[in-house]
């Protein structure tokens, strides 16, 4: 039979039919699917395109080499100055406008890092009009799907206003850290004076009794003048911690034992103690005995002496006249990282209202109000803080034992 045949072409058109519906039919589902994947990349390119022209920083991509740009965000002409159009026709034009001063350090930043994702430069430019901004600059590889570097994308942000308000905040601190050392040699005067005045009376006496012809045996005469020596010496110590702090504003510190800062502020203060009629309870001999710390010793001696004497002046305030009046000074050592040296007196203690370490905020008469807040400098100068643990008496009314407590507290390391 002939393929020709009537009766053949009969047989087999309704299966032609069925396969060309079939096949308009798949190709109506990839063109529906085309049609789906041109709108969702115009849906993201238009997504993309209006993120990029209102953020405020300058997205750019560029080949791997960085000498071929594919895209800049609208934001470079506001930052830079320039048009867009002209960096796509000199893609070097972006780093030409570099400051002389950190151009160079740019560019090989760029080259050595940008590949790997570790380029993040902060620079300055040269705008046409003069002005000059800083500039932070980021960028990360593009791989293909095979993760080959394909392009370099980043982002650059204009930080001049983060800069210059870092600058005022570093030129607030300075002044601060001026107004702390001239209040720290304010507050220190009298201390510092009955410093210098006892080595100073010490070599005075020596050298009054040697012209009045004093006679006296070879060891007392050794013994005056090795006191005078360490009192002199002690002098010269105090004016060298003086001119150092002045310089850096920092405490001079190193490695010492606790134990004989502490007793010298009894023995300085013993007199007015005794005078006063107040009993000194010192910290136990096995709290303090192998304890060093890195401190400077003039420094931390005159924030105790401080800690001390308000402790002894808060008695004049006291109605208990004929109450033991007892100031305490304790070692807590239990803390990996600190230690707190304690100073109490079971005084009248400090009212809820009084804000003791505002500068010139005093209960006294005749005070000035600068002693705790420059001890508080002073113990942050260290690293650690002065705190005020317990307000005492005015705060536990109902506790005759209640006591008004310090804490000077130092950094181990």
């Amino acid at each position: 039979m002939s393929d020709r045949d009537p009766e053949n072409l009969d047989n087999t058109r309704p299966e032609t039919l069925e396969a060309a519906h079939s096949r308009i039919e798949q190709l109506e589902r990839r063109l529906a699917e085309e049609n789906e994947l041109r709108c969702r990349a115009e849906n993201n390119e238009r997504c993309f395109r209006e993120l990029a022209e209102h953020i405020r920083e300058v997205f750019w991509m560029t080949n791997p080499l960085g000498d071929e740009l594919v895209y800049i965000s609208p934001a470079y002409e506001q930052i830079w100055g320039q048009t867009c159009q002209s960096l796509y026709d000199d893609p070097g034009r972006r780093l030409a406008w570099v400051h002389d001063a950190d151009r160079e350090e740019v560019l090989k930043a760029f080259k050595r890092d940008a590949a790997d994702g570790e380029y993040d430069k902060t620079f300055r430019i040269n705008r046409p009009d003069g002005e000059i901004r800083w500039i932070r600059d980021r960028a990360f590889p593009v791989l293909d799907d095979e993760g080959e570097l394909y392009r370099l994308a980043g982002f650059a942000l204009d930080v001049t206003d983060r800069i210059e308000f870092n600058d005022r905040i570093a030129k607030l601190h300075t002044s601060i850290d001026t107004h702390d050392r001239v209040s720290v040699f304010a507050a220190l005067g009298t201390g510092l004076a009955h410093d210098l005045s006892q080595p100073l009376t010490a070599a005075r006496n020596f050298i009054a009794r040697a012209r009045m012809g004093f006679t006296a045996s070879g060891d007392e005469v050794r013994t005056t003048l090795e006191r005078a020596d360490h009192e002199i010496s002690r002098a010269v110590s105090v004016i060298h911690h003086l001119r150092d702090f002045a310089r850096q504003g920092k405490p001079t510190c190193k490695s010492q034992s606790v134990q004989p800062i502490i007793d010298d502020v009894h023995q300085l203060l013993d007199p007015a103690l005794r005078g006063a009629n107040v009993r000194y309870n010192g910290p136990a001999i096995d709290t303090v005995e192998h304890l060093e710390l890195p401190v400077d010793e003039i420094f931390v001696q005159q924030i105790l002496r401080n800690l001390v004497t308000n402790a002894m002046d808060a008695f004049g305030d006291s109605e208990a006249d004929d109450e033991l009046h007892e100031v305490f000074v304790r070692v807590n050592a239990d803390h990996d990282e600190y230690v707190d040296i304690e100073v109490s007196d079971n005084g009248p203690g400090i009212a809820e209202d009084v804000e003791i370490f505002e500068p010139f905020m005093t209960t006294k008469s005749e005070g000035v109000g600068l002693g705790l807040a420059v001890s508080r400098t002073l113990a942050r100068s260290h690293g650690g803080d002065l705190l005020l643990l317990d307000r005492g008496r005015a705060a536990n009314s109902d506790d005759r034992d209640a006591r008004t407590t310090f804490a000077l507290r130092l950094p181990r390391g």
